[in-house]
């Protein structure tokens, strides 16, 4: 009777004898039976008792490689660290076993990891495996039917491993590089990518081979708009105005407010400042001036509402007179590059 799923027992088996045994190859599906087998090995390489079944085929081009239980994603993050390493032994294996290190290609094979190694002598390289991997753990591969091709797409190796990791992890880091980048160059000039610890003076020897990368720009934070932080303490205030009248519903001459109002807030030494900031919106056109027995009361404009929202949302003013006055750029400003002399 075929078997529908693979268990714990059967990693103690060779894998094309239970592929073989599922019910998915008999129905005529054995790349499916394959990625069965895959999932089960994959789901304990993080153990130190662990068994790495591999799937040699072929790509369209003729060109050799391994199906490996090590999920694409896993490659493309290189986390876990137990199937990271397993990745590493495998890249040995296969260089030992003839591949060219600065031709191997990783593509994602149905989820998983496929290496495609161009002069990889599949039979030495699965004897390299099973070296690389002495009990208590095991390695074993098994033969694709010639007519299931190792085709998908390319796996990106863009990830950065961040500060304070170890072994290859911390040599990428300080080149900028994947770690699998990192390994493939150890591997092509003789050194072990799956090696017990990698010496600081790698590095420098890494660089000279030509492994090193650039870090991605970090992103330009986005301006505040938050009143407090804005730059111009001439402009701050005026936001600090508009708002508080806004709020207070001080919005057409009858809603109005006594001009000396406007320094609220500000700090002693600052008053004569805020009252300059009142004139300067007063002559801007954001707020207007009611006489009221003998005293300045002062209004937001209605036509002007537009314009008192953009300033004190985003520090932004239509105003020539109000941008002459402030004393820095509002918040979404950028400087534009100086034009090179002709």
């Amino acid at each position: 009777m075929a078997a529908t799923d693979v268990t714990l027992l059967d990693l103690a088996r060779d894998p094309g004898e239970v592929a073989r045994g599922l019910l998915t190859w008999q129905r005529g599906d054995p790349d499916d039976a394959a990625v069965q087998t895959l999932e089960a090995a994959a789901g304990q390489l993080h153990a130190r008792v662990h068994t790495v079944w591999a799937w040699s085929g072929r790509a369209p081009d003729d060109t050799p490689g391994w199906v490996l239980p090590v999920l694409a994603r896993t490659t493309e993050a290189f986390t876990p660290r137990g199937p990271a390493r397993v990745l590493l032994r495998c890249i040995d294996a296969a260089v030992l076993g003839g591949a060219d290190p600065e031709r191997v290609r990783l593509i994602s094979w149905r989820g998983f990891t496929a290496l495609l190694g161009p002069g990889m002598d599949p039979e030495f390289a699965a004897y390299a495996l099973s070296e690389l991997h002495p009990p208590p753990a095991r390695a074993a591969t098994a033969a694709l039917p010639a007519d299931v091709r190792l085709a998908g797409p390319t796996i990106p190796l863009t990830f950065i491993p961040p500060p304070g990791r170890d072994g290859i992890e911390a040599l990428a880091h300080l080149l900028a590089v994947h770690p699998v980048r990192v390994a493939l160059t150890l591997a092509a000039h003789g050194q072990p990518a799956a090696a017990e610890e990698y010496p600081p003076e790698l590095v420098d020897a890494l660089r000279e081979w030509g492994c090193i990368g650039q870090r991605p720009v970090e992103p330009e934070a986005a301006p505040s708009l938050e009143i407090a932080e804005d730059p111009c303490p001439r402009r701050r205030h005026a936001r600090k105005v508009l708002q508080r009248l806004l709020r207070m519903g001080k919005v057409g001459a009858g809603y109005h407010t006594e001009f000396d109002h406007l320094y609220r807030g500000a700090a002693p030494d600052e008053r004569q400042q805020a009252l300059e900031v009142g004139e300067a919106l007063l002559r801007a056109g954001l707020l207007g001036e009611k006489p009221s027995v003998g005293q300045r009361h002062v209004y937001l404009r209605r036509e002007a509402l537009r314009d008192i929202h953009a300033l004190i949302e985003r520090g932004e003013s239509s105003s020539d007179l109000l941008r002459a006055f402030w004393t820095a750029p509002p918040p979404r400003a950028r400087r534009e590059p100086a034009a090179e002399a002709g």
